[in-house]
């Protein structure tokens, strides 16, 4: 019972982390990054902003939000620690999601005191871009994944079938490359913004800035992305199981993206598109990795010692509750069925299927 509302409480954790991210999407595209100055954690130099603007409202709401964040992820933590065994996956999930929590922030107080934010396009923010978009994609797949396991048989070791850790992680480098491109067009608009689309496309004849030609790396990331997910996402759907929704589910997000870019770009980067574009991107990050949790814990199983000697299979990814086995059992040895049945001593064993 009380892993079970462990788990109800990390999904929430999940579920405001999502929010406190998209906001933090909202206050880039809103260029309100400045908001407080270069003032951190104060915001102009006080603890509460008197009479604050607009951009000031969106950045302390930002902090105030994400603030509560690291309360609810060291709260998890705490509780991981007491509700699951040594060697539990959720201990060390948890745990990464604090920590990561916490690099985030010192993501945001960096560029803060160091005015890399609203309009500038310096060298060091273009930078620091790829690693903070990266952090962030890791903080929302700890976030996730902490709950998921939580939620799911526990399993005993986490290994990638060999045929699919490379088509995993080509997906999950491309999501991170579509994340950094992303993040320099979105950082190329705001500081260098066109007032049509032929406006746009003009300024690559006579470019203000190098981060006009940056622009261009996404789009062309992004068709290559959107296959390489489609096809990640059909090739999931194949293997059946719980797969078969998580794969459905990524095949889908990775087409909206295709729909949803080009419009962003034809509507002239309304907030509204740009925020669907950026929720589909962590939704095809969060489906992919859903589904690398379930193939490196698929196959891998606890045999427990069963009543006169006998063994069965607790845990798995297979049909039926108990694993793959496939009946309500999974595998079962009766008593002198099997080299580790009756033999005193013997500690439970660890198969893969």
């Amino acid at each position: 019972m009380a892993r079970n509302r462990f788990s109800t409480f990390a999904w929430g954790v999940f579920a405001y982390g999502v929010l406190v991210i998209l906001w933090g999407y909202f206050l880039r595209i809103s260029r309100s990054g400045d908001g407080c100055g270069t003032d951190w954690p104060l915001c102009h130099g006080a603890l509460v902003p008197q009479t604050p603007a607009f951009p000031t409202l969106v950045e302390y709401a930002h902090r105030f939000s994400s603030g509560i964040v690291l309360l609810l992820v060291a709260a998890m933590v705490v509780w991981a620690f007491r509700a699951y065994p040594r060697g539990h996956v959720v201990r060390p999930a948890a745990a990464v999601t604090l920590l990561l929590t916490v690099t985030e922030s010192l993501f945001g107080a960096f560029l803060v005191v160091f005015g890399l934010v609203a309009d500038d396009a310096s060298l060091a923010r273009v930078l620091i871009r790829p690693f903070h978009v990266t952090n962030t994609f890791l903080l929302l797949g700890a976030l996730a994944l902490t709950p998921w396991w939580a939620s799911r048989p526990p399993v005993t070791r986490l290994r990638l079938p060999q045929g699919d850790t490379l088509p995993v992680l080509g997906g999950a480098f491309l999501l991170l490359l579509l994340g950094w491109t992303g993040s320099w067009t979105g950082l190329a608009n705001a500081a260098f913004p066109a007032e049509s689309l032929q406006g746009g496309l003009t300024q690559y004849l006579h470019p203000e800035h190098f981060l006009v030609h940056l622009r261009v790396t996404h789009p062309v990331v992004a068709v290559a992305g959107i296959v390489a997910l489609a096809w990640l996402g059909l090739r999931f759907r194949s293997r059946g199981g719980i797969l078969a929704p998580l794969g459905l589910a990524l095949t889908i997000a990775a087409g909206l993206q295709a729909l949803v870019g080009p419009l962003a770009v034809l509507l002239r980067e309304a907030i509204s598109t740009r925020l669907l574009h950026l929720l589909l991107a962590d939704a095809a990050w969060v489906l992919l990795l859903f589904s690398a949790a379930v193939l490196a814990g698929e196959g891998t199983r606890t045999i427990v010692t069963g009543p006169g000697g006998g063994s069965s299979d607790s845990g798995g990814e297979g049909a039926g509750t108990g694993g793959a086995g496939g009946g309500t059992g999974g595998e079962r040895v009766g008593p002198g069925g099997g080299p580790d049945a009756g033999q005193p001593g013997r500690a439970p064993r660890i198969t893969a299927g």
